[in-house]
């Protein structure tokens, strides 16, 4: 599946410079950018949309832009990021939405396409990074089908480390 990929009821594309305004929006909220030292600013945000587009032209892969299908707004991130862990190279999903996009469905959904879409990049397993507490992330890597592997030091604190090999 290459990108923009269309789910039933998203869009995952790669970020543009437009994109910054809405990721400031999306992420200004405290609870859900809750690893950062402050919410998103404009600058913020179009230093995570400049990073995003930075991976894409390094490796094809990056955090990419999640938009609801029904009128187009943008509602988070989920994507692909190259990571050194313990030594290792591997590649973590990631995804980050709105408040307001919590609890229907739509992370899982994001991810199932940027799954297919790491397949088809010749991705043979992916990660992802989820502290203990994050109820909501641990659900939709498990119903991803990811399982725990084992505790790791990420960014100054234990995260678990869940895996998934790739079909």
């Amino acid at each position: 599946m290459s990108l923009p990929l269309e789910t039933e009821r998203l869009l995952v594309r790669e970020f543009t410079d437009d994109d910054a305004p809405e990721v400031a929006r999306a992420f200004a909220d405290p609870e859900v950018i809750w690893w950062d030292p402050a919410p998103f600013t404009p600058e913020t945000a179009r230093s995570w949309v400049a990073r995003a587009q930075d991976g894409y032209a390094a490796s094809g892969m990056g955090l990419y832009a999640v938009q609801l299908r029904s009128g187009g707004r943008l509602i988070g991130d989920c994507g692909l990021v190259a990571r050194h862990i313990e030594g290792s190279a591997v590649v973590e999903i990631g995804w980050h939405l709105e408040r307001a996009a919590w609890g229907h469905g739509y992370a899982t959904e994001a991810a199932r396409g940027v799954l297919a879409h790491a397949a088809d990049l010749g991705v043979g397993r992916v990660c992802a990074l989820i502290v203990a507490g994050n109820v909501r992330s641990r659900r939709v890597a498990s119903k991803l089908g990811m399982e725990i592997d084992r505790e790791v030091e990420w960014a100054s604190r234990p995260h678990d480390l869940w895996m998934l090999e790739l079909g």
